[in-house]
């Protein structure tokens, strides 16, 4: 009867932790995940990516990293400047904070003399329910 118990208690520990853990959601319509787009580029179009925010407000920049099956993008959401001087709206992040799934538009950057290789300039962001 103890070890049945002891037994029952682990499982229910297991259960508990794995409950907890933030699982990748399914793979909103339209949608590539960075892996997708990093392994395919689509430079300079407006595009739409989904992924985890990280290291929101916690760069030296107006950025954050969004990560989704294994691949790790850096987008910005304000100082974005194109070659020519032009400076593109700053997109509002106020209610999105770490760990939140997203879906984010924008462009995939070519690299330029403002901007690096693969930088990703945010026009739009959505949570994912």
């Amino acid at each position: 009867m103890r070890k049945k118990t002891i037994t029952l208690l682990g499982i229910m520990l297991i259960s508990i932790l794995l409950t907890g853990c933030s699982q990748e959601p399914q793979k909103p319509e339209g949608a590539l995940s960075v892996a997708e787009l990093l392994e395919n580029p689509i430079y300079d179009t407006q595009t739409r990516v989904y992924g985890k925010v990280s290291a929101l407000r916690e760069l030296a920049c107006t950025c954050f990293f969004l990560q989704s099956e294994e691949g790790n993008l850096h987008v910005w959401y304000d100082t974005m400047v194109e070659d020519n001087g032009t400076l593109r709206p700053t997109i509002n992040v106020k209610e999105i904070n770490n760990g939140d799934w997203v879906v984010v538009i924008g462009e995939l950057k070519s690299g330029g003399d403002h901007y690096s290789l693969n930088d990703f300039w945010l026009s739009r962001i959505d949570l994912i329910p």
